[in-house]
């Protein structure tokens, strides 16, 4: 969606693929897991909803899988599908691999990106590049290196793999209602092609996410919090 093409989420926070496939993989020690549901609206209506998993393994790798399905009915006369179906591997601070498949009312996408040297190979529907590393993907489902948390940050459009760059801005502190309880959190705004408004709790992880899409008013808030 575009949590980064009409009024959806690239998330895209834009999107809980393969975890249990992940979860039967030999040689794999998981010192952390957990999973976010979120709802979205649009327009203040709601649409459909976000799964989020979240793996850390004992070497620090992240493993993150995000899966959305919405349907948009309007006026009695027209439904709008979106799904996306993502995964990200990160180390370190940088995005090593990110495998996603997109249906956008028809329009798809299937992406691969994988860390090479300083860049990344991308292959998007049979056609592949070589694009910029040190990249943080549309999804936002969490705050990139402390280094690049002021100012121009290179983005990696999670559902086409396009190079998309933005501007991020830390907007202060609030305390928010999030699954019921109170919490802390710290709010961002990235400037791009779609501004959106990003809030992240004390795990730096994503909680909420606001923009305008096409005069679209889209809301990804999280509604429960599963740590396993």
């Amino acid at each position: 969606m575009n949590c980064t093409a009409m009024f959806l989420p690239k998330l895209c926070f834009r999107f809980a693929a393969l975890v249990i496939a992940l979860l039967a993989m030999g040689g794999f020690s998981f010192a952390e897991s957990e999973t976010r549901l979120f709802k979205v609206k649009i327009d203040g209506k709601p649409a459909g909803e976000m799964t989020m998993n979240i793996l850390k393994a004992e070497d620090g790798t992240i493993t993150t899988s995000i899966d959305t399905e919405l349907i948009i009915n309007a006026y009695l006369v027209f439904t709008y599908r979106y799904s996306f179906h993502g995964k990200e591997v990160w180390k370190d601070g940088v995005l090593q691999k990110i495998e996603s498949a997109t249906n956008d009312n028809g329009t798809r996408y299937a992406l691969t990106a994988v860390k090479e040297g300083p860049g990344m190979r991308v292959r998007v529907n049979n056609q592949e590049k070589i694009s910029r590393g040190e990249a943080w993907a549309t999804t936002f489902w969490c705050l990139p290196d402390p280094a690049k948390r002021k100012g121009l940050i290179p983005l990696i459009d999670a559902e086409s793999g396009k190079d998309v760059d933005g501007n991020l801005q830390f907007q202060g502190q609030q305390q928010l209602s999030i699954a019921g309880q109170n919490v802390n959190v710290n709010k961002y705004k990235v400037f791009s092609k779609s501004n959106t408004d990003l809030w992240f709790d004390g795990s730096e992880r994503i909680v909420r996410q606001s923009w305008l899409e096409d005069g679209h008013k889209v809301e990804v808030e999280m509604a429960s919090l599963k740590r396993n």
